[in-house]
């Protein structure tokens, strides 16, 4: 049987207005800048980092998330 995962996911605007405050662990996907975020249960949406993959600046984060 194979797993789901699903993905909360909007533009950049709508979840800047909406400002939720995602789970710990959940990805958060902006849909028209392909950017990520990933809650941590506590803090808002527009004051989460966005992930990085090691290549630039960002949140450092983002090999954690690989490998956790």
């Amino acid at each position: 049987m194979a797993a789901t995962v699903q993905v909360k996911r909007g533009t950049a605007s709508a979840l800047a207005t909406a400002n939720p405050t995602p789970a710990a662990g959940e990805i958060v996907w902006e849909s028209d800048t392909n950017k990520l975020k990933v809650g941590d249960g506590t803090t808002a949406y527009s004051s989460l980092p966005y992930i990085s993959t090691g290549g630039g600046s960002g949140s450092s984060y983002g090999s954690q998330l690989l490998f956790s």
